[in-house]
């Protein structure tokens, strides 16, 4: 019996760890681990680039709620990166992005998107965020929460959806961007959506759709 039960705690441990994933891109090549829905997504110097508008996902984080990314301005063009969790292959997922509009090496704006930088609310942030910044992605039953650290501190917000996302996480590019560190997992919900700045409406207009 003892036996029977070691077995099953294993089992279930290794369960659990096969739904999350990291990758710090510490190699030369993305691997057949990363699925590329969208444009092209390439290892430079250690970390995750790729042309405007691309987008793909980590096969490893297919059952998770929660995904994070760093995200690196490397020059002063138009540039965003973005964090999906939810179905990105099918392209129900939420698309949540930092973006950087006035070549001030800051970010400026963000978004909660669907799927592929669609449709969804961008919004100014409520102060400007430095690179580098870490982008934190949950989402908790329809809502999804965006949180931002970054030398200047922390800011938080939060999206309802209004329907299911599923499960999964990815990482977009547009521009010059560089991500690294990316890992997902499970949300915390209550921790994550206390104390969230709740986006419902905006008339901010994005220039990455125009382009």
């Amino acid at each position: 019996m003892k036996k029977m039960l070691l077995l099953a705690t294993v089992a279930a441990l290794c369960s659990t760890a096969s739904m999350a994933a990291k990758d710090h891109f510490n190699r030369t090549t993305l691997g057949s681990k990363w699925i590329v829905t969208a444009g092209s997504l390439y290892i430079t110097s250690d970390q995750l680039q790729g042309t405007t508008g691309s987008l793909g996902y980590d096969k490893r984080s297919v059952s998770d709620t929660a995904a994070a990314a760093i995200l690196y301005l490397t020059g002063t063009d138009l540039e965003y990166g973005a964090v999906a969790v939810g179905n990105v292959a099918n392209g129900t997922n939420a698309f949540v992005k930092l973006q950087e509009d006035s070549a001030d090496s800051m970010f400026d704006y963000g978004a909660f998107y669907t799927g592929n930088n669609g449709g969804g609310d961008f919004f100014q942030l409520n102060s400007e965020v430095p690179s580098p910044a870490t982008l934190n992605v949950s989402i908790c039953g329809t809502t999804a929460v965006m949180k931002i650290k970054s030398a200047a501190g922390t800011q938080k917000y939060s999206y309802d959806y209004g329907t299911s996302v599923g499960t999964g996480g990815g990482l977009g590019t547009y521009g010059n961007i560089a991500l690294d560190n990316y890992k997902s997992g499970a949300a915390t919900c209550k921790a994550d959506l206390q104390g969230a700045t709740r986006i419902t409406h905006s008339t901010a207009r994005d220039p990455s759709l125009s382009k």
